[in-house]
């Protein structure tokens, strides 16, 4: 198996989780300070460790198909976002009650929003399962799409309905809005704009609230709750990207060959 790890990767690893424990120990910032450093702390560490394992710095985005993943963003950001917040309030409260400084109160709203995520993390490979177990178009017909979208067919590999790169190097920020299926590949997906921006709003509005907290109070006994109308916001809004994915997807084609007669030379 290729690895791409390297003794670097390993050393920026080790570093930054000293510079995580040599925060929680001397505690030179405020919790506020605290939470940015660790927040960018942990982007650092996830970019470092998806290069060193895909090859890519942008690795822990992509997923099957070697194209960025919304689902993946999305899961990522609330992560990094509520585990920074967890860790910071939690190390705060050591210096006071080392005891009880886990005993941070998480709101059931927090837990409903992870959980709403993770469900188009996991609903979303499994509605391109079913694509990818589709009959394969025919090379004529991937031609003729990749031409009329004004894409280069020898770019992509096309399994049953789906869409994949040929290498993870080409995974890009674009592959965040774009269709995952052969016939409009190349073109948005509104329904990924719409989610996308629905999951910036409400994380830039959590993360705001948050920093509120921990400016007011660095030693809270909670985390913030998302407020009741950004759950049903998000839910809405992730009903909405599986549902398009569904409705979306492609009929059968007349002009297919299975899979094991397929002669693309991509597949």
């Amino acid at each position: 198996m290729r690895t791409h790890w390297r003794r670097l990767h390993t050393i920026g690893s080790l570093l930054l989780i000293a510079v995580f424990v040599g925060l929680a120990i001397v505690q030179p910032l405020t919790a506020y300070q605290s939470w940015i450093v660790v927040m960018i702390g942990m982007v650092i560490f996830t970019m470092i460790v998806g290069h060193g394992i895909t090859g890519v710095w942008q690795g822990a985005l992509v997923d099957e198909r070697l194209r960025m993943s919304l689902s993946r963003l999305q899961l990522l950001l609330w992560t990094i976002l509520i585990v920074s917040a967890f860790a910071t309030i939690a190390v705060m409260r050591m210096s006071s009650d080392a005891v009880n400084a886990l005993n941070v109160g998480v709101p059931e709203t927090i837990w409903a929003l992870l959980g709403i995520s993770a469900t188009s993390l996991i609903g979303s490979p499994l509605i391109k399962s079913t694509e990818k177990n589709a009959p394969a178009p025919s090379v004529d017909r991937i031609e003729k799409v990749a031409a009329d979208q004004g894409a280069d067919p020898n770019a992509i590999t096309v399994v049953g309905n789906i869409v994949k790169n040929t290498d993870i190097s080409q995974a890009s920020i674009a592959d965040i809005f774009m269709v995952e299926y052969f016939t409009n590949f190349a073109l948005l997906d509104l329904g990924k704009i719409q989610l996308f921006f629905f999951t910036m709003l409400l994380v830039i509005a959590y993360g705001t609230a948050i920093g509120s907290l921990l400016r007011t109070d660095p030693m809270p006994s909670s985390l913030p709750d998302v407020g009741a109308g950004m759950l049903p916001l998000l839910g809405i809004s992730h009903t909405g990207y599986l549902a398009h994915k569904v409705v979306t997807s492609p009929d059968d084609h007349p002009d297919v060959v299975r899979p094991a007669d397929a002669t693309h030379p991509n597949q």
